[in-house]
């Protein structure tokens, strides 16, 4: 008896913690890190927190996942990763839910950085946004959303707008630059309407 128990307590264990979501306590645990744009430490802080949580669906599993993404971007920036591990991590959640951080919604003849734009691309109204670090001196993604339901940009220029939905594919910069770090293709995407609390 005492031996089956040892053969099933990794299953136990394996089996709770693959339950788990992730708490709204433990993704504040990570703003910390990405304020100081200590994009290591919130790699790590992630990369723990999505390894306990596999069957979690929830948006803040999203946004965790998108910040694990994010933030290693951000230590290939800092020499800190190479784009192969980069692209082998990030691989990792295709086909998973990304939650993105919300952004200024601006005319699409705008350049801005860190805010979200409708583009025409292949005959589809699609939005982009162009995420960079603090001192916008590197683009650590580029992210394209192919919506699933039609969306009116005239809606929602002017507001803040989260975007998420199915990671499709991922790119690296071919050239192994650190000017532009990734491109993350998204499918079945929303685009939310940030509301204050």
């Amino acid at each position: 008896m005492k031996f089956i128990l040892i053969l099933f307590l990794p299953l136990l264990v394996t089996s709770a913690s693959y339950g788990q979501v992730i708490t709204y306590d433990e993704f504040k645990t990570v703003i910390p890190f990405l304020q100081k744009e200590d994009f290591k430490g919130a790699f790590d802080k992630t990369s723990n927190l999505l390894s306990n949580t596999q069957n979690d669906s929830s948006d803040l599993r999203g946004i965790v996942t998108y910040m694990n993404i994010f933030s290693a971007a951000g230590m290939v920036s800092l020499d800190q990763m190479t784009h192969a591990e980069f692209l082998k991590n990030a691989n990792q959640y295709v086909g998973q839910r990304l939650v993105m951080s919300a952004h200024p919604c601006v005319d699409s003849s705008s350049q801005d950085f860190n805010s979200l734009k409708f583009v025409n691309k292949e005959g589809e109204l699609r939005g982009m946004t162009i995420t960079s670090n603090n001192k916008k001196t590197n683009i650590l993604c580029f992210e394209y959303f192919k919506y699933a339901d039609p969306i009116n940009p005239s809606e929602l220029i002017g507001k803040n707008i989260r975007c998420g939905g199915k990671l499709a594919s991922v790119e690296v910069n071919p050239n192994k630059s650190s000017i532009w770090i990734s491109r993350l293709h998204i499918e079945n995407a929303f685009a939310r309407e940030m509301t204050p609390r």
